[in-house]
């Protein structure tokens, strides 16, 4: 197991800087994603710490291994890196044994070289499958022959970047999942790049959050979630409600969800309120028969998945509808009054 440390790095195409003193830490034998939009510079980070792009700045250690610094930048063949592009890069006219042992150097012998191949194949489950060639497998299976090269070498990092992108939905989950269990099972520190937000909080350890060439927030995935920076950062991890509030001193609020103030708080001339936002997700969102207790909002639409829906409320003092998930089976109506009540954390960001 070893732990990835990437510290003030810096890279620039021509004049533009891409990544800009950005450092992150993977702890030994976690698996961590990179999340966010296309363009924040995930890729390049995670080719940068394969060897394939050289930094301006900054350092890369594995474990207590230096493998860049301005001084010394190790070529990608001598950094033990598993790599898994976009597309799984198989060779199509080696069969499934030989894609495997082609990351293996010359110098292994003929049986350590069939051992490795066996063992791997067993790994990833495709025992029998070692004379295939790559059109005569699934999309999945091409998917783990891949994995099962990058792990040939016994690689101190697997670095990923999107390799399940191209399979339909329903099997991505399927083979994430296998991946993500292989990958854990072995104890091999591990970083994938993804735009699939809920890829990365159901697999991840930790996840890294990114913007314009920086980690903005970084954490578990139920931190992140739970607790995010902003509200640009809590969209790339679910759906959200901003809502304007005021918050007076002792910390009561007023907003479309929440009491009106106290005659004595909305009185006292000394005392102000502050104008926020608060971050709300729609499951933290309660929906009442109505009453004097809450708020009352009027359901406009309901998108229904099944297992939960999506109600859009319209409430007094907010200009869009109110998205509120509740869980399924439903008996609500369109047009029907119903009460609300937040009764998640308080998020708030000041204006």
């Amino acid at each position: 197991m070893t732990t990835l440390e990437v510290t003030d790095l810096g890279v620039k195409f021509g004049e533009r800087e891409i990544l800009k003193n950005l450092s992150l830490t993977i702890p030994s034998g976690s698996y961590a994603a990179l999340l966010g939009p296309s363009g924040c510079g995930k890729t390049t980070l995670l080719r940068t710490i394969a060897g394939l792009i050289r930094p301006s700045s900054g350092a890369i250690r594995f474990g207590k291994k230096l493998v860049s610094v301005s001084s010394l930048v190790l070529p990608p063949h001598k950094r033990n890196i598993g790599y898994l592009p976009q597309e799984d890069g198989l060779f199509p006219h080696l069969t499934v044994g030989e894609n495997i042992g082609f990351a293996l150097t010359r110098n292994v012998q003929v049986l350590e070289r069939k051992a490795i191949i066996e063992e791997m194949m067993d790994l990833v489950g495709l025992n029998g499958f070692e004379n295939r060639k790559p059109h005569e497998l699934s999309g999945g299976q091409q998917t783990r022959v891949a994995l099962a090269r990058a792990l040939a070498t016994k690689p101190a990092i697997v670095l990923l970047d999107e390799p399940f992108s191209n399979l339909d939905q329903a099997l991505r989950a399927d083979v994430s999942e296998e991946v993500v269990a292989l990958l854990k099972r072995t104890k091999t520190t591990s970083l994938m790049v993804t735009h699939d937000r809920e890829d990365a909080l159901v697999s991840a350890d930790v996840i890294a959050l990114m913007r314009e060439g920086h980690v903005v927030q970084f954490g578990t995935p139920e931190n992140v979630y739970m607790q995010p920076i902003s509200a640009e950062i809590a969209e790339s991890t679910g759906d959200v409600i901003e809502l304007p509030a005021k918050r007076f001193k002792g910390g009561r609020l007023v907003s479309p969800l929440h009491g009106v103030a106290s005659r004595a708080a909305a009185s006292a001339k000394t005392q102000k309120a502050e104008l926020g936002t608060l971050l709300i997700r729609p499951e933290e969102i309660k929906v009442h028969t109505p009453s004097r207790k809450y708020p009352k909002a009027i359901i406009r639409e309901i998108h229904y998945y099944g297992h939960d829906a999506i109600l859009d409320l319209e409430i007094s003092g907010l200009r869009k509808n109110l998205r509120v998930r509740v869980g399924g089976p439903i008996s609500y109506k369109v047009g029907s009054t119903v009460g609300v009540e937040h009764f998640g954390p308080i998020r708030w960001v000041s204006r």
